[in-house]
């Protein structure tokens, strides 16, 4: 872990013991915390990188990746309240109001930091308005995941940039907010663009991953299984069935062997991964119009 992400880790940990009064509480956001960071606080980087890369000091750096990884735990908290299917993560071993209550206020303790900041009110506020942009997008490309219904290619996109591609846009942009105005389009296209070249290489491995979570089991609408859902094909023709509500789990577990082996030969991750593939040249032409040092650009590659 960085000094910059060691830092916010130890700044969570004064906030919470500073707000979260009762002592079971107390606990529990502590432990929820302690589980994200296991996951690298990737965007807590994208939000210290871009401070950094504008002038922030590292205080200001690590109060920016502490606000968002923040944020981020309080979506993923609400995110597997809603789907109900990650019995790994801690709050799923809670009663789900205990753990509503606690992703409430980790959301209110991330605005909290970046307002308790010694800066400029309009940056404070500037940094807020990105976070909160962020959740609005969040919310409502969850609304569309939630509702689960039969997309096109474009409203997969669309989905995939207002969920992933705004909480990456919205990262970069806080760290940016706290020390200037400057280049924000630029890098609220290239944050989007990374955000949901990162999705579509999760749901390609979320359509070939059987052991757990499975998104063709769960019936998701992602971009791999929006291409094999248009196939004309026997196999194709059997999910559409299981997505039609047709036929049940177990009997679509029956064709387990070939429907694993005509995900793999159909062409779906192979289209996937092109599409995800455009959106990191996206991002690579936004970065390269970014009037910063190549050190700094080879930085942000970095996480394509």
């Amino acid at each position: 872990m960085s000094t910059v992400l060691q830092s916010a880790a130890e700044l969570m940990r004064v906030c919470t013991a500073k707000v979260f009064h009762d002592e079971e509480l107390r606990s529990l956001v502590d432990q929820f915390i302690e589980y994200k960071q296991t996951e690298g606080g990737v965007f807590g980087k994208f939000a210290s990188l871009h401070c950094s890369m504008f002038g922030g000091d590292d205080q200001l750096s690590a109060a920016a990746a502490a606000a968002v990884e923040l944020m981020i735990l309080s979506l993923d908290i609400y995110d597997d309240l809603q789907d109900q299917d990650n019995e790994l993560v801690p709050w799923s071993a809670v009663p789900p109001s205990l753990a509503l209550n606690a992703a409430i206020g980790l959301q209110a303790l991330s605005v909290d930091i970046l307002m308790e900041l010694s800066i400029a009110t309009n940056r404070k506020m500037a940094a807020v308005n990105a976070l909160n942009k962020g959740i609005l997008g969040a919310v409502n490309g969850q609304h569309a995941d939630l509702l689960n219904d039969a997309m096109t290619e474009d409203e997969c996109l669309a989905m995939i940039e207002n969920k992933s591609g705004a909480l990456v846009a919205a990262a970069c942009l806080v760290g940016t907010a706290l020390v200037t105005d400057d280049y924000h389009e630029i890098i609220r296209s290239y944050g989007k663009a990374i955000g949901v070249s990162a999705q579509i290489n999760n749901d390609v491995e979320g359509v070939q991953r059987w052991s757990t979570r499975n998104d063709l089991i769960a019936r998701k609408q992602t971009l791999p299984i929006q291409f094999v859902l248009e196939q004309q094909t026997e196999e194709a023709a059997v999910i559409r069935s299981y997505y039609d509500g047709n036929i049940t789990r177990d009997e679509l577990l029956i064709n387990k062997s070939s429907i694993m082996d005509y995900i793999q030969g159909c062409g779906c991750i192979e289209y996937a991964l092109i599409i995800g593939r455009l959106k990191q040249y996206e991002a690579m032409n936004a970065i390269a119009e970014l009037p910063v040092s190549d050190e700094w650009r080879e930085q942000l590659r970095t996480f394509l």
